[in-house]
């Protein structure tokens, strides 16, 4: 399993996620049933390492695909119900709540200032973003700075007076400082790359971030007052989510060894790194006990993103949580007893705490609502952390001007959308009847028609290019196989019945071939061929193949995405009649792609480090054109049906906004205001595009844990 960069979440969008984040998943499709998210949601797994927008889980990653999808494919059946949680987790003690903010607002990113009575945190209540002070207490929320499009991971001055945070107000995405009781802000860097996840130094002199600002992404200080900034590390190992020693001697950080992230330790005033973890599976977004003796991370070497610990000096690593849910960003407790969690178990995201010394994990909230990220009060009674609400629906937008119109009412998920080849309808995923199927409705509005009644989830319609078929992954049967429902109604059938995991559906441009992801033949999963009226279906690739292949235009070859030499995800082309497949991108890792309609060119997105930008190369390999450069994550590019444009999504995490940019590059087009647009398709006519939208509310909310924690077994503190 991976570890990005940090923008890739967690939940129901697309998403990648960060370099410091462990997850179980790889990109996937908006969308897809709790069971299929397991492997492939970034959206509802991602931990943003900057604090980006995680309100939602995420359905998208970006690297060590082979890795991921070898061990999340050879799972417990695809869409059984989730088991129990383990050590621990029967319901939760009735807990006091209270509200700090409120308002239709997406209230995120919380920090805690020094003393405890107040917080920070990141808001749309106002013009844009905005970066907010309210009392932990609840009242009035005050604004420090507002009006961005792009501001995230807001961080606290040790004595309480100042806040660092990221914004693209002047740059794509640089270190500022505002004083925090109000005041002009101050950019403290202007490279051309773009600053990652501030962190003060424990004696308020310095701020840690890192940054790509001379091409790799390496960690850098810059003086608290002003001044040049300090580079730390030289490696080129994509440097992320660091963290400096309570004793402010040492920074521990999340390094890209060889494709698999680990934790190192640096001193703080430079010099040769040490790798910390032991080896297996991926470390990321890691955290210093408050004594300093050691230090917390998450790491999938067991499949599922779990909660470890580690001496700082040396020794084995601990599991504090084993499954079966994608454990992220663990926090202690101010007097280091208590290790805070998000946890995503089956459908469903909640805080839960374990005792650091060992012992059953118990959860602190169990509620239909998406809690987010918890961090302590500073006296350790109480965690902030978000609560967020939504609704989905289905929309159509012109793309040269004009209002978008809804296709569906409010639900709690419409998903997915996937226009008909004659442009009439859509199919798309919804859960109104409880797990998720396939849904059709017409174009230009009306009722929905439900076209499966899956028991197990449904993920991934796909129209027959004749408009008559539909095919789709599903788990009625105990496992991931391929099914196909006529459009207008009928019998569903399996196309596909195998042990194996059998997922995302593909149909060849004339209809006679289903290209799908498989782990079958044991080991990695690669693609496989097979006639949608069954029979045995044809490996296409022997060397591991991420879910989402590409057909050419011509039904000649298909992309896929595996990595290359030296680890990283690329893109490679695979001829649909046999003979070696061949590598058309390199350099950095690149993700998801899509076929020019002439098939002369591909759109894909590539990661520099920090973020993904979308690229186009042509189809034979060669330089290629970058289109986007902006502050947060382009990605899920797809094409214009008459190849002059390109729409992508644009932003961080839930706060994605549908973009155009003309093929040869130019100006970007944005076409949504209102965040949270997940999958997205073309019209036929390339006349406008249908995308799902969430519309979100996201408020503070403060639980008391000091019954829980009372009543939890825990071995005592050390000293």
């Amino acid at each position: 399993m991976r570890l990005p960069d940090e923008d890739a979440p967690v939940g129901r969008h697309e998403h990648i996620v960060g370099l410091g984040e462990v997850s179980p998943a790889s990109p996937g499709v908006p969308g897809t049933s709790a069971c299929v998210r397991r492997w492939r949601s970034v959206d509802a797994l991602r931990l943003d390492p900057a604090g980006a927008r995680n309100l939602t889980r995420r359905s998208r990653l970006m690297k060590r695909w082979r890795r991921l999808v070898a061990l999340l494919l050879s799972m417990a059946p695809a869409c059984a119900d989730p088991p129990p949680p383990a050590g621990g987790g029967g319901d939760p003690v009735e807990l006091p709540r209270a509200a700090v903010t409120a308002g239709a607002a997406v209230d995120r990113d919380v920090a805690v200032a020094p003393a405890g009575s107040r917080i920070a945190f990141v808001s749309d209540r106002g013009d844009g973003l905005g970066l907010w002070t309210a009392p932990l207490a609840g009242g009035d929320a005050t604004l420090l700075t507002g009006g961005h499009d792009f501001l995230t991971a807001p961080s606290w001055s040790p004595d309480g007076s100042r806040l660092a945070y990221v914004s693209g107000r002047d740059g794509p995405a640089d270190l500022w400082i505002v004083p925090a009781a109000g005041g002009e802000p101050v950019r403290m860097t202007s490279g051309p790359g773009r600053v990652r996840d501030p962190q003060w130094s424990p004696d308020g002199s310095a701020i840690l971030y890192s940054s790509n600002f001379e091409g790799s992404v390496d960690l850098w200080t810059a003086p608290a007052d002003g001044g040049a900034p300090v580079r730390l590390t030289t490696s080129g190992n994509a440097a992320n989510w660091a963290r400096w020693s309570p004793d402010g001697s040492e920074i521990a950080f999340v390094s890209n060894d060889g494709g698999v992230r680990r934790i190192r330790v640096i001193p703080a005033a430079g010099g040769d790194d040490r790798r910390l973890t032991e080896a297996g599976g991926s470390q990321g977004q890691v955290e210093w006990s408050p004594d300093g003796a050691r230090l917390v991370f998450v790491s999938n070497r067991d499949g599922t993103p779990d909660v470890w610990v580690t001496p700082r000096d040396g020794g084995p690593d601990v599991a504090l949580t084993r499954g079966p849910g994608n454990d992220q960003r663990p926090r202690w407790s101010p007097d280091g007893r208590w290790v805070a969690f998000r946890s995503i178990r089956g459908d469903q995201a909640d805080v839960w705490v374990v005792p650091a010394e060992g012992g059953a994990a118990r959860p602190v909230t169990r509620d239909s609502a998406e809690e987010g990220f918890p961090r302590w009060s500073r006296d350790g009674a109480s965690l902030a952390f978000s609560v967020a609400s939504r609704r989905t629906r289905l929309w159509t937008a012109p793309v040269d001007g004009g209002a978008a119109t809804a296709l569906t009412a409010g639900s709690d998920i419409a998903v997915d959308p996937v226009v008909s080849p004659d442009g009439a309808r859509v199919a798309f995923l919804s859960a109104q009847a409880g797990a998720r199927d396939v849904h059709v409705v017409p174009i230009d509005g009306g009722a929905p028609r439900r076209l499966t009644a899956n028991p197990g989830g449904t993920a991934a319609p796909r129209w027959s290019p004749d408009g008559a078929l539909i095919a789709f992954e599903s788990g009625r049967s105990g496992n991931s196989d391929i099914w196909i429902v006529p459009a207008d109604g009928g019998e569903a059938r399996p196309v596909t019945a195998h042990p194996g995991r059998d997922v995302d559906p593909v149909w060849s441009p004339d209809g006679a071939t289903l290209a799908f992801s498989s782990n079958r033949a044991g080991g990695p999963a690669d693609i496989w061929l097979i006639a949608p009226g069954g029979g045995a279906p044809r490996r296409l690739t022997t060397q591991g193949a991420a879910p989402g292949p590409r057909w050419h235009p011509d039904g000649g070859s298909l992309l896929f995405r595996s990595p290359g030499a030296d680890g990283q995800e690329q893109v490679w082309r695979a001829p649909v009649d046999g003979g070696p497949a061949e590598q058309i991108t390199r350099g950095g890792y690149s993700a998801r792609m899509d076929y020019a309609p002439d098939g002369r060119r591909i759109a894909y997105q590539a990661h520099d480090g920090v973020g993904f930008d979308i690229h186009v190369v042509p189809a034979g390999g060669g330089p290629g054109v970058r289109l986007t450069t902006a502050a947060g994550d382009e990605t899920q590019p797809r094409w214009s049906p008459d190849g002059t444009r390109v729409a992508f999504l644009s932003g961080e995490a839930s706060d994605r906004e549908l973009h155009l940019v003309a093929a040869g590059g130019g100006p970007v087009t944005r076409l949504t205001r209102a965040g949270g647009v997940g999958g997205f398709d073309w019209l036929p006519d390339g006349s406008g595009l249908v995308y799902s939208l969430t519309e979100a509310a996201a408020n503070l909310w403060r639980i008391e844990v000091d019954e829980l924690l009372g009543g939890m077994a825990s071995a005592p503190a050390r000293d």
